[in-house]
């Protein structure tokens, strides 16, 4: 019965662990990829540009 509690403990704190790292790093990707959105501009003949800004990530 304690190895079942072991491994359910284990669990539970994997789960936790990547729920933080998440917490952290998904408002950090969707701040960035909102700035790149803002920086590229198409035009109708298809070709792509990039305003080239330095992109600070806070976290």
């Amino acid at each position: 019965m304690s190895e079942l509690k072991g491994q359910l403990l284990g669990m539970v704190l994997v789960l936790a662990a990547f729920g933080t790292i998440l917490g952290v790093l998904i408002p950090s990707f969707k701040k960035s990829a909102e700035s790149v959105n803002k920086n590229i501009t198409a035009d109708p003949s298809g070709s792509v540009n990039f305003e080239a800004k330095r992109v600070t990530i806070e976290l």
